[in-house]
């Protein structure tokens, strides 16, 4: 089963800055890789059994993640802007899946950055979508598919092309060397030029969160300061 893997497709929220009066600046952010997107290129390479493995992120930064985990070439989305609302990330990534022939699987990882880019694909693309996904094996019947569930896990038996949502347990435990990594970077990429029409939005403000005031207690006469705060203390019911 052919698969794409979607990987560094949201922005990383820690590298935006906000400002004092509680506006965002995301000038200095930019698409990165996920924490889950290690899980999700080896949940598809699992799945293939052998099958070609494509590679599909944002361009910006090193875009050979993918291919150092067992992709046989990668595409690259060029011209998004920082942030990109989840329709439009959606729109374009289910795009470039219908362009790739006989895919019948998308993996992506279970991002918190943007989780609402998984649903909007799988309904661009009219495939079913499986959340919490843990590994993926082919068989006969299709596409065994452990996710978690409650307690425990659950197994699910996909006949058909399916995306996959795939949280990562832990951090990735054996990262590619520099050898692998120098490979990678001569597998075949492709740079494709995002066009078309955008869904529009526009941040009218931000809320700041609520701050409760500091009051200080002046530490030149340590006995006065202990007396005032512990009448406070006593005041405010802590004591």
């Amino acid at each position: 089963m052919k698969a794409v893997a979607i990987f560094k497709w949201a922005p990383n929220p820690d590298d935006a800055l906000v400002r004092v009066d509680g506006t965002v600046n995301w000038s200095t952010a930019r698409h990165d890789v996920g924490d889950d997107d290690h899980a999700a290129l080896a949940c598809a390479v699992a799945a293939a059994e052998g099958d070609e493995v494509v590679g599909l992120c944002v361009g910006g930064g090193d875009t050979s993640f993918a291919a150092a985990r067992g992709a046989e070439r990668t595409v690259v989305l060029e011209g998004f802007p920082v942030p990109t609302d989840s329709a439009t990330m959606a729109r374009a990534l289910a795009d470039a899946v219908a362009e790739v022939d006989g895919a019948g699987l998308v993996v992506l990882g279970d991002a918190d950055w943007d989780p609402m880019v998984a649903p909007l694909l799988a309904s661009y693309l009219g495939w079913p979508l499986l959340t919490a996904v843990d590994t993926a094996v082919a068989n006969p019947q299709g596409l065994m598919v452990t996710r978690r569930w409650g307690m425990g896990t659950q197994d699910v038996l996909v006949e058909g092309p399916v995306v996959l949502d795939v949280a990562a347990r832990r951090e990735e435990e054996e990262k590619p060397g520099m050898r692998q990594v120098l490979a990678a970077r001569k597998k075949p990429s492709e740079s494709k030029t995002v066009e078309g029409d955008r869904s529009a939005f526009v941040s009218r403000g931000t809320r700041l969160p609520d701050a409760t005031s500091s009051r200080l207690f002046d530490g030149a006469d340590p006995a006065n300061a202990v007396e005032q705060l512990v009448s406070v203390l006593k005041a405010d019911g802590v004591l």
